[in-house]
Order: structure tokens, then sequence, then C-alpha cells
């Protein structure tokens, strides 16, 4: 029998859809836990809230989100080191990470029921400071984003490698994103589309004052050194959803994660269809 961990973010308005879900599982001989977020009309299901409570319950086989990407990285979160595939349904807008559709989620359950999939690692970033960052998890799924606070304004961003300057950002702002990132605010800034198999970052800059500076992609094994200059004496740091404000004495250093993620990938989709089809290319009468 498999073994389904949910989750969805609270106050969503998903449970309805929820239950629907719930209910089929059961109704194909799979088990079911639910995160806390999650009410249930039955009270006899296991639940959880955190890592280590993910971490206590044995012979989980999938955790789905429900929601968008942002509940998909939440749900990621959660999981961190367990190795347990991940996949979404989408309920969201464009949902790059969900791969299931809502309206026929259950041809998606049959086909993970009938090992239709594949699984493929993403990898993560490390974050950490000078001095010790106030996050619930230090690694880094999508993206790291240095902004101004909302009154005030940075100067400079300076990035290093290994000792060696890779260039010292004039901006409202930089994105360091992993691969899985690279379709979310990088993208929207003009960075480029990266294979999750790539093994690179991606250096975004946000409304760059200088024309010629452009993305940069990097190998993920280089360790980036961050230091901020505003005329403020702090920054908006956001690592995925979680954001701080620090003051400009802290440094930041981004590596590459130990660990990856498990995603799955279904026999009858990749990468290629799924930008396809959410970017909307090929919608052209030349096509038809």
């Amino acid at each position: 029998m498999l073994t389904f961990a949910l989750y969805s973010r609270a106050g969503t308005g998903q449970q309805p859809f929820t239950d629907t879900v719930i209910d089929f599982l059961r109704q194909n001989g799979c088990g079911v836990v639910l995160h806390k977020n999650i009410s249930s009309k039955s009270s006899d299901f296991q639940c959880f809230e955190t890592y280590l409570d993910l971490q206590q319950i044995d012979g989980v086989d999938f955790m789905v989100s429900i929601g968008g990407d942002g509940s998909f990285i939440d749900a990621a979160n959660l999981i961190g080191d367990l190795n347990i595939p991940l996949v979404g349904i989408n309920t969201g807008r464009i949902g790059f990470l969900s791969a299931i559709k809502k309206d026929n989620f259950e041809a998606s359950i049959r086909m993970l029921i009938e090992k239709k999939y594949s699984l493929e690692s993403r990898s993560l970033l490390h974050i950490e400071g000078s001095e010790p960052l106030s996050l619930d998890t230090h690694f880094v799924v999508n993206d790291v984003t240095i902004r101004a606070t909302d009154s005030d304004s940075i100067n400079a961003i300076t990035v290093t490698t290994d000792g060696k300057h890779i260039n010292t950002y004039w901006a409202d702002g930089l994105i360091v994103a992993t691969p899985t990132g690279s379709t979310a605010y990088s993208m929207s800034c003009g960075g480029p589309i990266l294979h999750p198999q790539t093994d690179v970052v991606v250096l975004t800059p946000i409304a760059s004052h200088s024309l010629s500076v452009r993305p940069l992609v990097i190998p993920a094994t280089q360790v980036l050194d961050i230091a901020v200059s505003g005329r403020g004496g702090r920054y908006s740091l956001c690592v995925d959803t979680q954001r701080l404000i620090l003051n400009d004495n802290v440094k930041l250093r981004i590596s590459k994660e130990k660990f990856t993620i498990q995603t799955v990938l279904f026999d009858n989709t990749n990468f290629y269809s799924t930008i396809r089809e959410k970017l909307l290319w090929g919608l052209d009468k030349r096509n038809d």
C-alpha cells in the first residue's frame, strides 16, 4: 500500500478539493497522512506539522502539495533531506513546479500507483550569514533575493567566489537562482530558463543601473560571498518564501546544498513539454 502525505497552505480555500483527493486516495487503497493545515471530515488521520514530525512517520511514499508553486516550496521545506518524492497538484495559476492538473488529478494518481513515472533530482543551495540568520531552513529550492527594504535603497551588491571578484552590482537587487528557480523571479527579470538537471546557478540583477550587466550562469560548485552596501544601512533578504531584514554588516555565503529533493516526472511529460504549455510556446497559426 502506498502512503501519501498531503500539504496545503492554510486559508487557501482548498479544503473541498483536498477532501476529494483524500477520498480518491482511500478508495484506491492508499494510506493518507495530513499536514495540520488540512482539516478533514474524518478524524482518523495521522497528522504532521514540521520536518521532525514527518521524520517520525514511517513509510511515506509521496508528498503531495495542493496549491501553487509556493505550496510546493513549503512542502519541499518540510521534506528537507528525507528523500520523499514530491509532486504538486496545481490549483494556482501557472504552476511550473506542480505537475498534476486539478481537472485530471485522478489519472496522475493512478500513474503513481502503477509506477508510470521517474524521479528527478533537483539541486538546492545553502545559505549562511556572518551572523546567524533566523531562518526555518537554510536550504534554497528556488532563489535567494537581495533587495532594498521598503524605505531604503541599495547602493551596491558585491559578489566574489574563492577570492575572485565576480561583479559589484549597482542595481535594485540581485537574484541567485537554482535551475528550479530559473522559471520564477529570475525569469521575470530577464534571466535564462535552465534545465532542471544542469548543475549551475544563475545571478540575475534586478533593474541593473548599467545596461551592460546581464544575467550570469556559473557552476553550482562555486561558493558565493556577498556583501551589501546601502544608503539606509540595511537590506531585505528573501530565501524562497522567508524574508529577513538585515544590517549591511551581515555578509552572506551561498553554496551548493549537500542533499537534493526528488520530484516526480510522469511518463507522458517532460521539461520541454511543461515549458511549452506553461509559457504558451508554439501558439502560432503557422503551427496549426
